[in-house]
């Protein structure tokens, strides 16, 4: 699961850095992303003025919530919707996440005799929907959203944590 997060970063940060190069002023976001579990980083590159790419690196249940800890990376493909004010914008998409999730509950293994800790992989799809404003006067942009995911390993199940975040992007 490891390998898989760190291609998934490696593909990310590859993708910015190599579009960085023909990129217009302000396609490319990165920054920060508070949950109420948790919280990571973002970055959003704009591919054309109505579609993006967002990646984002989680950390979620950091908070002691009771379904435990998890790391996780997401892809998401976004697409943007300009309102009559073009500060603002709705943006709606979705995407996959891969990561880790360390369930707080232990499991009684009955071939030990022993309780082993719970840890998966997880692998699934996530959507996304908000509203983000960006500053004329200074490169800065603020969203909030609302990003639900289902994970296929072990078991089709919804996954609770990072479902709600507020996002700083400083554009470049």
């Amino acid at each position: 699961m490891k390998k898989i997060c760190l291609f998934i970063t490696m593909m990310i940060f590859s993708l910015v850095l190599t579009q960085d190069s023909f990129a217009r002023t302000g396609d490319i976001g990165l920054g920060l992303r508070a949950t109420p579990d948790g919280g990571g980083f973002t970055g959003k590159f704009f591919i054309d003025r109505n579609l993006a790419i967002e990646g984002q690196m989680n950390a979620g249940g950091v908070l002691g919530w009771e379904d435990g800890t998890s790391f996780n990376a997401v892809a998401l493909i976004e697409y943007h919707i300009y309102l009559p004010n073009p500060d603002w914008r709705i943006f709606f998409g979705g995407g996959m996440h891969a990561g880790v999730w360390d369930h707080n509950g232990r499991v009684y293994n009955y071939e030990t005799g022993r309780y082993d800790a719970d840890n998966e992989g997880i692998f699934g799809i996530d959507g996304i929907g908000g509203v983000e404003y960006r500053f004329r006067k200074i490169p800065l942009g603020l969203s909030a959203d609302f990003k639900p995911a289902i994970n296929f390993v072990r078991d089709v199940n919804y996954f609770p944590h990072n479902m709600f975040g507020l996002s700083a992007r400083f554009y470049l």
